[in-house]
């Protein structure tokens, strides 16, 4: 059963029945894992959302918290395989002169809520995008960073599913990439918000698929790039 079933009405499920899928994407011929906005504000606390809203304004709460086991499993991984890792975060800095760079706001470079939680801390080699948009290619060097790697498709984890992380896949199809995102490794706010946007981009936009599948891209990765060595 899909995230989203509980979510269509029986008309929903009726066109579902008759329309034919969108063919999938599948991986590019070199990937690389993208972690999108894996902030403490974001993450906040493992517990009930409307609690802590007054410290974390943008929490996830137990939802991001339920999605970084998989996150650390999936980095493990790329990073055993060799494969590329990209991590971005949503800040803003004071040379900006931008109202969001204030030390009060959550996701200003000079407020400590605005970094990545040490449970999936980049490592040295690994690649950061900083962005002030949702989308991680929105005036950003993105693009020429995948082009410099040689990469063109990406394995997608992150927050939050229904807005950066759709963002980037909408722009990212739309300049060639192989977008696939991993539904155990994405989160959003909302349960319905979560649901309705993984249902979106795999009707329309990009591949939805599990942890176990990204898993084994990454392990059939690293077996390639062996034998080719």
């Amino acid at each position: 059963m899909a995230v989203w079933d509980k979510f269509l009405s029986e008309d929903d499920k009726k066109v579902m029945a008759v329309r034919k899928p969108r063919v999938a994407n599948g991986p590019g011929q070199r990937n690389a894992l993208l972690l999108i906005d894996m902030q403490v504000t974001a993450c906040g606390f493992d517990k009930p959302i409307y609690e802590q809203l007054d410290v974390y304004s943008g929490a996830c709460g137990p939802h991001a918290w339920k999605s970084i086991p998989y996150q650390q499993r999936l980095l493990s991984a790329a990073r055993a395989a060799g494969m590329p890792v990209i991590y971005s975060k949503h800040v803003f800095y004071g040379i900006s002169g931008l109202p969001a760079a204030d030390p009060s706001n959550n996701f200003s470079a000079l407020n400590v809520n605005s970094e990545i939680p040490v449970e999936v801390a980049m490592q040295p080699g690994e690649f950061l995008v900083e962005k002030q948009t949702p989308s991680c290619f929105t005036f950003t060097n993105l693009h020429m960073m995948l082009n410099n790697l040689g990469v063109d498709g990406l394995l997608v984890g992150g927050n939050s599913t229904s807005g950066c992380v759709r963002a980037t896949c909408v722009e990212g199809m739309a300049l060639g990439y192989k977008m696939q995102v991993i539904e155990e490794a994405v989160f959003d706010r909302i349960e319905m918000s979560h649901a309705a946007a993984l249902f979106d981009m795999q009707f329309k936009i990009c591949d939805v698929i599990s942890a176990d599948e990204a898993l084994r891209q990454i392990s059939e990765s690293a077996s390639v790039a062996s034998a080719a060595a």
